[in-house]
């Protein structure tokens, strides 16, 4: 589902457990999730994007008025200003289409970073052009809550099209994996 053309690019950005998890089962993020190295990566390209799309509990837990965002909620009927933060709008994709959405803000150029949950990265995937995705492979969450519906991210990634392209460890048991839009020749099938 490509949009008509654009200059905008979309990032997803994540910290998983080994077996593919965003938080537990009350939607909190462990401490083994919170990776200093990680987290300064994320903020930066937070900083750097004309818009931060998340789901509504993100919102709600970590406000964050200076940076624009875009939250995912059925409580709106299509696009509304938050009244809380002039930066922030709610968004429903089920009343309004991401084109007519992205046109309604004004947002023809730059990236737009995506942070979550479950629903917001499924909702993306057709549309990244990137994700980052930091890998914590010695924590496991087997009660939580998954980045993709569809399985563990790097399957998911993976069965749409994207390739690993730079792996590094971040921390100790912490890998970092761009997976970019695409197989380039010699990584088709790798996860």
């Amino acid at each position: 589902m490509p949009l008509a053309s654009t200059a905008l690019s979309f990032d997803g950005h994540a910290i998983i457990s080994a077996d593919g998890m965003i938080a537990d089962a009350e939607g909190l993020i462990p401490d083994a999730l919170r990776v200093e190295a990680d987290f300064k990566r994320f903020q930066a390209a937070l900083d750097d994007a004309v818009l931060v799309v998340m789901g509504r509990e993100g919102h709600k837990k970590h406000p964050n008025p200076g940076r624009r965002r875009l939250v995912f909620t059925a409580q709106v009927a299509a696009l509304e200003p938050d009244p809380s933060d002039s930066h922030a709008y709610f968004y429903n994709p089920d009343g309004l289409s991401l084109a007519a959405m992205l046109a309604e803000l004004g947002l023809t150029s730059g990236t737009v970073a995506v942070t979550g949950g479950t629903r917001v990265f499924d909702f993306f995937l057709p549309y990244y052009d990137r994700f980052l995705l930091s890998e914590v492979r010695t924590f496991t969450l087997p009660t939580g809550r998954p980045a993709f519906s569809g399985g563990h991210p790097r399957f998911v990634l993976a069965g749409a099209g994207f390739s690993p392209t730079d792996m590094e460890t971040i921390a100790p048991g912490v890998v970092s994996t761009l997976w970019v839009k695409g197989r380039p020749a010699g990584l088709a099938g790798v996860c």
